[in-house]
């Protein structure tokens, strides 16, 4: 069931357009994310299903309704901002009941459903504590427990956990994510962190200049990239120039750095047709040179090596001069993964792992 439809939406700042005649479908109950750099136009769709700015073309339909016009006040949406908006001068339980006030609930009521909330993200006892006595990390939970008291029909959250530091973002990673499957509530998620958008979303959809590149699942996102652009910014990728020598059935072979390569043709690709070849770095493998390297590795040395705790990563200038990125997992109990500055080694991939994409 779909419970925002957003269609043919446009939005301009000063003649600019920020959003591009973009639709989009959120599922009731399902975790979304917006994903894009600074500027991609993901906070303006969350506003744009808030009611706090109006779209200059398109409708927003939210439940199957047309509310392209109306106020944010009378939206069953609430919002958790970046910079939490919590009121100074209200202790935590007054900042939570804000809202159910607002709509003349009984106290009784009022103190039960705060009580439920506060149980929820994990604040109980804080209720009269002041926000300026608060951790960064409560306070955030005070702006969700604002938010979710109000039992919305969608949660709108505008990179809620941008000012945390590294250990309690991760923490409140899981703690959204419980509290998604708690509630069973839409949740419309904005970052620009790509491990966020893995980690918290059921379908992810990223943004590029005010439109939509793809949406799908982290997996999809992150394993079956459609254009370079989300290859290129979901996640670590070293990316080959290559060509298109002849079609094989369902295969291809094709050419880059000096060596021949028969893979899966899934885009339709045809013979002279330059593409890009993309290969995450946990996809390769590095081994030590005998006498020399097999017939389908990419010679080359040893620039840095990067100990990581679970894993290693290689940073490796190919005898062509480019630089790649191979990612090993660490065994303590194997010596062969630490490798000497400027080793010679060979540099090879998971047969049927890489990515073919059209050169852009």
């Amino acid at each position: 069931m779909t419970v925002v439809r957003l269609q043919n939406v446009s939005k301009y700042f000063n003649h600019q357009p920020v959003i591009n005649h973009l639709s989009l479908d959120v599922h009731k109950g399902e975790f979304l994310t917006l994903l894009g750099p600074s500027g991609c136009g993901k906070t303006t769709v969350l506003r744009l299903i808030a009611g706090l700015e109006t779209c200059d073309t398109g409708t927003v339909l939210i439940n199957g309704r047309d509310q392209t016009r109306l106020p944010a006040c009378d939206r069953d949406v609430n919002t958790v901002f970046q910079s939490y908006a919590l009121f100074p001068h209200m202790n935590v339980f007054d900042n939570i009941a804000f809202g159910l006030k607002l709509k003349k609930i009984g106290a009784r009521h009022i103190r039960e459903r705060v009580e439920k909330t506060l149980a929820l993200v994990k604040l109980e006892g804080l209720e009269t504590r002041s926000i300026h006595q608060l951790s960064g990390g409560q306070q955030q939970r005070v702006a969700i427990a604002r938010a979710i008291v109000n039992q919305p029909l969608i949660l709108l959250l505008d990179e809620p956990l941008s000012a945390l530091d590294h250990k309690l973002r991760k923490q409140m990673r899981l703690d959204l994510r419980h509290l998604h499957r708690k509630l069973g509530i839409t949740f419309v998620f904005v970052t620009h962190d790509q491990e966020e958008a893995l980690t918290l979303s059921d379908r992810v959809v990223v943004m590029n200049h005010g439109t939509i590149q793809q949406i799908g699942t982290p997996k999809d996102i992150y394993e079956t990239p459609v254009n370079l652009f989300v290859a290129d910014f979901v996640g670590e990728s070293n990316l080959f120039d290559a060509s298109v020598i002849r079609i094989l059935g369902t295969d291809m072979e094709i050419r880059f750095q000096g060596i021949a390569k028969t893979v899966q043709n899934r885009r339709n690709f045809q013979p002279g047709q330059t593409v890009k070849v993309l290969l995450r770095p946990e996809d390769m493998t590095v081994t030590r040179v005998q006498r020399q390297c097999p017939e389908e590795s990419l010679p080359g040395r040893v620039r840095e090596m990067i100990y990581k705790g679970t894993t290693v990563d290689l940073i490796i200038q190919l005898d062509s001069g480019q630089e790649v990125l191979v990612t090993e997992f660490f065994n303590e109990d194997d010596p062969n993964i630490f490798y000497d500055m400027d080793e010679p080694v060979c540099v090879s991939w998971i047969k049927g792992w890489e990515v073919i994409l059209a050169d852009e």
